[in-house]
């Protein structure tokens, strides 16, 4: 059975504060695990590797940098290094969160930034000190929210002042993608209807090809992929909670059982039947 993992809500029984820090640590190497990120990340590599898939992207992570990931649907491996060990720290932190900085902080950001998620840094001594600084809290079960808040805070105004272009588009992807929550409602609430592409762009008030170039910047993915996507992830919820596959093909807007199976099984590597059992 195929897990996606959900974070951070898997780290914190499903209910995270609006800034997390989370201290990371396993044994085993791990291949091509499906992710989505309900916050903000970002995430300092101690030891091992990491490789993120995210749209377009495909990031290589070493202990020599950091990376910044918005809110998305991901592919990520992890390797540990010759002596078992893979650790890093993860700082989240929601949309809610980093639109209350750009106020607090006034920070004047660019709307012609184009498209930069995700963002590596290297470490510079402040961010490596910085690192070490969030070492000191791992020995406590709950830092607090305010001074998660406050470490966050931190290490996002120096970014900004030494890495301003990349940390201010950073910024700027996540305020257009919570501009276009109208967008995202229309596409999901749309998800088992089988719209066409030129049935979406009218419902959007868009030609085709603003509404594509509008999905992908919305949500990294072309809108085929996406729903199905969508749809096998809610397959897969509904045989967990034991439906049959022949109770819930015409909810995922299937025309019938076999073009579900087919879908399902192509997508994870078995049929909707065995998968159930």
């Amino acid at each position: 059975m195929e897990q996606i993992y959900q974070l951070p809500a898997d780290f914190f029984g499903g209910n995270p504060s609006e800034t997390n820090i989370y201290f990371y640590q396993t044994q085993k190497s791990s291949q091509k695990n499906k992710v989505v990120f309900n916050q903000n990340l970002i995430c300092f590599l101690q030891e091992g590797n990491k490789e993120v898939y995210y749209g377009t992207e495909n990031i290589l992570l070493d202990n020599t940098k950091i990376l910044l990931l918005q809110v998305g649907n991901t592919i990520m491996t992890e390797k540990t290094t010759d002596d078992n060990a893979y650790q890093s720290i993860l700082l989240f932190f929601s949309d809610k969160f980093l639109i209350d900085f750009v106020a607090k902080y006034n920070i004047k950001l660019d709307q012609n930034a184009t498209v930069n998620n995700p963002v590596i840094f290297v470490k510079d001594e402040y961010v490596s000190y910085y690192e070490k600084s969030l070492l000191f809290l791992s020995n406590t079960k709950d830092p607090g929210n305010k001074l998660t808040e406050a470490k966050i805070n931190e290490l996002l105004l120096y970014l900004i002042e030494n890495k301003p272009a990349e940390t201010i588009n950073f910024i700027q992807n996540v305020v257009n993608r919570i501009k276009n929550v109208p967008f995202y409602k229309l596409i999901n609430n749309n998800t088992n209807f089988n719209l066409t592409n030129e049935e979406l762009a009218f419902l959007s008030n868009m030609s085709v090809s603003t509404f594509k170039r509008k999905f992908f910047e919305t949500f990294s993915n072309t809108p085929k992929q996406y729903y199905i996507e969508q749809k096998m992830n809610q397959a897969m919820l509904l045989l967990q909670k034991k439906k049959r596959p022949s109770e819930i093909y015409f909810e995922l807007g299937y025309e019938n059982l076999s073009a579900f199976s087919n879908e399902f099984k192509k997508h994870f590597g078995v049929s909707p039947k065995n998968y159930s059992i």
